[in-house]
C-alpha cells in the first residue's frame, strides 16, 4: 500500500505543493497565529481533504461576479500557470489559520498589496478594482463557506454553535484583508448571499472560465479523448457541495439521485483516500508544536 499512499501525496504535492515551511507554521514557541489552536477553523482546516474538495466550488462561486471573473481574465495567468494559482490559493487558507502571526500577517498584507493592481473594466462597461470592500468579502466568504458544507458532508456534522465559530474566526482574515461585511455567523452568511445573488450572473467570461476547467491541465496525463469528459465529472462532483441556485445557474447541477448514487461516492472515496495518505498533514503538525512551544525538529513524523 506504501506505494499507492506515496503517488497520491506525490500528486497532490505536485499540483498544489507541500505547505510545510517552518518559517511558516513554525516560529516563535506558544504563537498561536491569528486564529488559535482550540479554534473551529483548526480542526476543519486540518482535513486537508475537505479543504482541498471544496476548492472548486469556492472558485465557481467567486467567479460569479462579473467583476471578480473580469479581473481574472484581465490579469490574471491561470491559463499559463494553473497550478502556481492553485497552489497560492490553498496556501493562503492553510497559512492564515496555521501560520504564525507573523507569516499569516504578512501573507495577508502581500495578498492586499498584489490586489491594488488589480483594476479595470468589464466587458458591460462597468468599472471594478479588486480591492472593493464587497468583492474582497464575497471572494473570502466563497471559500470557508464551501469548506464548511465539504467538511460537514465528508467528515461530521458542526453544531449550530461551531459552525458560527468558525465562521467568525475566518471573519478575522477577511477584515485583514479589505472585506467589510464579512459573515461572522451562519444567519449573517444566509444575509449576505441573498444580498449578493441579484449581482452574480453567468457572463462569456464566466463561460471561458468554466470550460477552461473542464478541460483543466490538472487532466493532462489523460489520454486526450477522455479529458474532456473526465472534466465534467469531476466539475459537476466539485460543484455539488454548492448551493443549488449555484449549480442551475453555473450550468452545473445534476438530480439528487445521480449526485446520492455517483458524485457523493466519489468525492467520499477520494476524501478517505487522501486522509489515509496524509494522515495529520505537515502544516498542522507544525503549528501544534508551534502553539505548544515543541521544538519544530520534533514536529514532523512523517
Amino acid at each position: 500500500m506504501e506505494p499507492l499512499r506515496h503517488r497520491i501525496v506525490a500528486d497532490f504535492e505536485r499540483q498544489v505543493g507541500r505547505h510545510d515551511d517552518p518559517a511558516v507554521y513554525g516560529g516563535p514557541p506558544g504563537d498561536p497565529g491569528l486564529i488559535g489552536p482550540d479554534s473551529v477553523s483548526w480542526e476543519v482546516h486540518a482535513d486537508l481533504a475537505a479543504v482541498t474538495q471544496a476548492g472548486l466550488a469556492a472558485i465557481v462561486l467567486e467567479v460569479l461576479h462579473p467583476s471578480v471573473v473580469a479581473g481574472v481574465e484581465d490579469l490574471s495567468d491561470y491559463r499559463q500557470d494553473p497550478f502556481q494559482r492553485a497552489r497560492a490559493t490553498l496556501g493562503y487558507v492553510l497559512a492564515t489559520t496555521f501560520g504564525n502571526t507573523t507569516a499569516a500577517t504578512a501573507l495577508i498584507d502581500h495578498v492586499r498589496h498584489m490586489h491594488s493592481f488589480v483594476n479595470g473594466t468589464r466587458p458591460d462597461g462597468v468599472p471594478y478594482r479588486a480591492l472593493d470592500p464587497e468583492l474582497i468579502a464575497w471572494v473570502h466568504t466563497c471559500i470557508p463557506w464551501m469548506i464548511m458544507r465539504t467538511f460537514e458532508a465528508t467528515n461530521r456534522a458542526l453544531t449550530p454553535d461551531e459552525r458560527d465559530r468558525y465562521l467568525a474566526e475566518q471573519a478575522v482574515i477577511g477584515r485583514m484583508g479589505g472585506g467589510e461585511g464579512v459573515p461572522a455567523s451562519v444567519a449573517e452568511l444566509d444575509d449576505f448571499v441573498t444580498r449578493m445573488r441579484p449581482v452574480l450572473s453567468v457572463t462569456a467570461q464566466t463561460r471561458a472560465f468554466l470550460d477552461f476547467l473542464v478541460c483543466s491541465p490538472f487532466l493532462s496525463d489523460l489520454p486526450g479523448v477522455i479529458q474532456r469528459p473526465v472534466g465534467r465529472f469531476a466539475v459537476h462532483a466539485g460543484m455539488i457541495r454548492a448551493p443549488r441556485w449555484a449549480r442551475e445557474l453555473s450550468g452545473y447541477d445534476r438530480p439528487a439521485a445521480l449526485t446520492r448514487r455517483l458524485y457523493a461516492p466519489a468525492l467520499a472515496l477520494d476524501a478517505r483516500l487522501h486522509r489515509w495518505a496524509f494522515g495529520t498533514p505537515r502544516y498542522v503538525q507544525l503549528a501544534r508544536a508551534r502553539a505548544a512551544g515543541a521544538p519544530v525538529a520534533e514536529a514532523l513524523t512523517r
